[in-house]
Order: C-alpha cells, then structure tokens, then sequence
C-alpha cells in the first residue's frame, strides 16, 4: 500500500470511529471540505481516544503510560520519524495539526485519573478550558481568539450532559464547594436523589459555559474556518435545553436524539452565527 493510501485508509478509520462514538462533533466535520475536514476528523478522533484512557485502564499508572504513549508519538512525527503503526496516529501523521495544544489537552486529561471532584468553579472551568479549550484550538488550525471560548463552553456543557454517566461511575465533575452550599452530598448526585436542589449547583456552570459563549461571539469567525466553531452551536443547543429541563441532567427529555439538529447546524454555518 502507498503512503497516500495509507493516510487514506488511517482518516477513513478515524472518520468512522468519531462518528461512532461522538456524532454530534462528527456531524460539524461535514461542514467542513478536503484538508479542513481531514484535519478535525483526525483532532476531534484524538480527543475521543484520550477521553476513554480512565475508562480503558485498570489502575492510574497504566492511565499516566498511555498518556506518554501519546506524547512519545507526537515527538516521532515532529522529528521526521515514521509513525508508529495505529489508525489514529497515521491519521494525525498525515494532517500534520498543531500538536502543542493538544499536548496541552494530555496534561489535561492526567486528572481523569483522580476521582476527586473539582474544589470550585474555577477549577471546573480550566479543566474545560485544558481539554476542550485545547482541542478547539487545533482545530481552527491557526490562532483565533474564538477557540479557547468556544471548547471550554463545549465542554462545560458536555460534562453537565455526562453526568448521568458520571453518576454511574459513582464521580462527579461539579464543584463541590457549590454541592456543599446547596445542602449536597457527592451521593445523593450519584444516587438521583438531589431533586430540585441541584439546580443551584448546575445552574452556575450552565451560565459560565454561556457567558463563554457570548465571549465567542463577539469575534468573526471566517467562513473557511467556521466548521470548526459549530461545536459552540451544539453547546449552545444543549445549554437551551437544560435551561427548559429546569437545569436537571438526569431528565429523561435531555437523551433523546435530535434529528433536526443537522439542519440547526447547516443554518448556523449558512449564517456564521452559533
């Protein structure tokens, strides 16, 4: 096989495999043509792979090892060596993307090794901001400053989305300073027994990944790139819906599909406006 087919063969199992497992980003690729459309696939692949790292180890050693494994291969590439035999890092090896900011979101995913919730806010928002900030960064493929603001809020809707997922893994990704206040326990989120007191812990993360939303808005955002701020539209979808589920992640309202949400996303990028 040729190295052209090679690099085919790899984007072509990368394309699969997000659309698998994170359709929603993959659904925004397809906004996007050629080299762009190659180069999210291929990110936004990464970032499920590093995502799953806690849930595909035993014990955080084997975690912080595959992390390395990641870096160690991203040092390969840059220095002109042949990469290493894996889908994903053929993948990444033929679009050639800015690896220092997802560097950046490795370092960010080492937390997901400790299942200690965030202190506060502040801390739940850099963890937003080291992964998704990071990701979205690289996908823009050159510096804007809409990126950072756009993958934190992503992901800061994301982790209030996944906290039913969460609950079953008995972790929580919401500040325990506010769990606290509002009379909480870890527990009672994990159990579904908070009920209407949750709100008061929700709601404060909801209004901070949409004020980073607002923050995103105020720069344009060209055409040739826009594909890449579309996960601000599907945060911003996810956030509207919350809002009417009364700011509870376990409503049943909240995991069911959205098929109109492909034509949501085409008029946004008819419009450049997320």
């Amino acid at each position: 096989m040729s190295d052209a087919a090679a690099a085919d063969a790899a984007l072509a199992e990368a394309d699969r495999s997000l659309r698998a497992a994170d359709p929603e980003r993959w659904r925004t690729t397809l906004f996007a043509g050629g080299v762009a459309r190659a180069r999210l696939v291929a990110i936004y692949a990464f970032n499920v792979e590093i995502a799953r790292v806690r849930e595909t180890v035993s014990e955080p050693m084997l975690g912080q090892i595959r992390l390395q494994w990641w870096r160690e291969a991203f040092d390969e590439i840059e220095a002109g060596k042949p990469a290493r035999k894996h889908p994903l890092v053929e993948a990444l090896a033929a679009v050639r993307p800015d690896f220092g900011p997802l560097r950046e979101a490795i370092d960010a995913r080492e937390r997901d090794l400790d299942d200690a919730p965030f202190v506060d806010l502040a801390e739940m928002t850099a963890y937003a901001q080291g992964t998704g900030g990071s990701i979205a960064r690289a996908a823009f493929g050159a510096p804007h400053p809409a990126a950072r603001a756009i993958g934190t809020a992503y992901a800061l809707a994301g982790m209030l989305r996944a906290l039913p997922f969460f609950a079953r893994q008995r972790r929580t990704p919401l500040p325990l300073d506010a769990i606290a206040a509002a009379g909480l326990t870890p527990d009672a989120i994990h159990e579904n027994k908070a009920g209407s007191a949750l709100r008061a812990v929700v709601e404060p993360v909801a209004s901070r990944a949409a004020a980073l939303l607002a923050e995103a808005r105020a720069h344009r955002v060209e055409k040739t790139s826009f594909a890449a701020a579309l996960p601000a539209k599907v945060a911003a979808l996810a956030l509207r819906r919350l809002a009417d589920a009364g700011f509870d992640p376990f409503a049943p309202a909240l995991h069911r599909p959205h098929p109109g949400d492909i034509w949501r996303l085409w008029w946004a990028h008819s419009l450049r406006r997320f």
